[in-house]
């Protein structure tokens, strides 16, 4: 920067500058001057170590998100583990400690904090949420023939149904709450909005802030269900170009996973829901999607000899507390059939 000061002469000596004030006048200026380039160059300073402190604590954070295994990794290189072969409700820690839950009350509540567990009618354990600083992942699996109740940490409530399968963090640390599931599951997800609550399963993934619906989502079944009762979902089916359905309370959709066609549609949401309270309600069902229902709930495996028998529809409630051969009389007073039981296994002609 540059200054050029100039003066004119004045004939009268009484306005004359003097040379101690011009000298005085050159100082203030060369002081205002070196003053301004201090001060551009302390906010060059304050902006580059903005810049490098935003820059470390991007790659700091990624890294950390990185480097942490995720829940896809999780299911991906746990054991593989045979709902079938299970005898009873199991809950399996991240330090790989067992949990058999062979009395009445299966129950499984978690503390907010994820380190403390009741289950049953007084059973507590203790766990760490991370182990070499990785977070732990938990699993529940529930056999043939059982159904339980969870309450995760962050609050929701989960009901899994017969021959199903969950897996979740201990404790929800990152940008999102996700669970993994196999079988089917009533979610009653607690609200935040900051954090939206994420089920996958081997097709799809659901999203939500906070809402109550079923999934369906059986390994080897044709479809895979998800039905609304509360609240909105958004629905992303990986196998079918990442589609992506939004549902609204009374809808249910439908992913085949032969075809990969998606279909929606308003439904009775209490057929879908009744099972959490004992029952089945049947709508139009088939025997065949029927006995499928009850071998999980019951724990039998079934054939039907007759395909058209096995294509026949039927509508109305089953009081699933019953005896499994009650039930079956309650068929065959709108069906006939017959019908013969050996080791195990239901043979319906």
């Amino acid at each position: 920067m540059q200054f050029t000061i100039s003066f004119m002469k004045k004939e009268s000596t009484n306005t004359a500058i003097t040379n101690k004030e011009i000298q005085d006048l050159r100082k203030e200026i060369l002081l205002s001057v070196e003053k301004e380039k201090r001060s551009k160059k302390q906010m060059k300073l304050i902006f580059a170590a903005a810049a490098t402190f935003a820059l470390l604590f991007g790659v700091g954070y990624f890294s950390q998100i990185q480097s942490e295994p995720s829940l896809e990794d999780f299911v991906r290189t746990a054991p593989k583990i045979d709902i079938e072969e299970a005898e009873g409700i199991t809950l399996l820690l991240g330090d790989d400690t067992r949990i058999d839950l062979n009395e009445e009350n299966s129950a499984i509540q978690y503390s907010s904090s994820g380190q403390s567990i009741n289950i049953g009618s007084g059973k507590k354990v203790t766990q760490h949420t991370k182990i070499k600083n990785k977070p732990v992942f938990n699993t529940v699996i529930v056999p043939y023939g059982k159904r339980t109740t969870l309450e995760l940490s962050d609050g929701t409530l989960v009901w899994l149904n017969s021959g199903s399968k969950l897996i979740y963090p201990a404790s929800f640390t990152g940008v999102s709450r996700p669970v993994y599931l196999e079988g089917e599951a009533i979610f009653d997800v607690a609200h935040n909005a900051k954090k939206p609550f994420k089920v996958n399963s081997e097709y799809q993934e659901i999203e939500v802030l906070g809402t109550i619906f079923n999934i369906t989502s059986y390994p080897g079944d044709q479809y895979i269900e998800t039905v609304l009762k509360e609240g909105s979902v958004n629905i992303t089916y990986q196998n079918s170009g990442n589609k992506k359905v939004k549902l609204i309370p009374g809808n249910l959709s439908s992913f085949n996973v032969k075809n990969s066609e998606i279909k929606t549609a308003n439904v009775e949401i209490s057929n879908y829901f009744s099972w959490r309270s004992g029952f089945l309600r049947l709508e139009n069902n088939t025997l065949s999607e029927i006995m499928k229902k009850l071998s999980r709930y019951y724990n039998f495996t079934f054939t039907i000899h007759d395909e058209d028998l096995g294509n026949q529809t039927l509508s109305g409630k089953l009081d699933l507390k019953e005896d499994f051969e009650q039930v079956l009389e309650v068929l065959r007073q709108t069906t006939e059939f017959n019908f013969r039981i050996k080791n195990n296994n239901l043979v319906i002609q």
